[in-house]
């Protein structure tokens, strides 16, 4: 109520103001000036405490924001040094990787290589057995027909030395 009083004798004064000055025919220019400090205290007093209101919530606003963007600069940065941390971590997983690949790929080829010259020496010792087996066979297969020969036909008489000269020269 007092402001609503204040405001009305404000405007009064300023009407009484402006009147005076022309029954003086002078100016009212000081009148004028005091209506208007009256006038600026009033709205002053009116308003200055919502307009600080409005200005301490608008810096308490934006320091809010502020801190809030510089909390997920922050967490960005934290997110980009892990993820950083993560891709070199991987890339020497890579490359342990690839040694141990490149390692087992050598022991590997090493084993083959191995089993390759085993079986290799396995079927030539092989080959070599059934070549004397083969050739025992035959050996004794012609000493069998020299023999089957030589006493199938009883007209001939042979000593022993020539027996073993004509076996000697068919084994040859």
């Amino acid at each position: 109520m007092k402001k609503v009083l204040l405001l009305l004798s404000a405007v009064s004064m300023t009407l009484l103001a402006s009147e005076h000055a022309a029954q003086e025919g002078g100016t009212d220019f000081w009148w004028r000036l005091v209506n208007f400090i009256i006038f600026a205290v009033i709205i002053y007093k009116l308003v200055a405490d919502k307009i600080v209101a409005f200005f301490k919530a608008r810096e308490q606003g934006i320091a809010d924001e502020l801190t809030a963007l510089e909390k997920r600069l922050k967490e960005a940065k934290v997110q980009k040094q892990e993820a950083l941390e993560e891709a070199e971590k991987s890339t020497q997983k890579a490359e342990e990787l690839k040694v141990i690949a490149q390692e087992e790929a050598k022991l590997l080829e090493e084993k083959i290589a191995q089993n390759l010259a085993l079986e290799k020496e396995q079927l030539e010792r092989s080959h070599h057995e059934r070549v004397e087996i083969e050739t025992k066979k035959m050996k004794q297969e012609v000493v069998s027909e020299v023999i089957e020969e030589l006493f199938g036909s009883k007209g001939v008489q042979m000593s022993n030395e020539d027996l073993l000269n004509i076996i000697k020269k068919r084994v040859a």
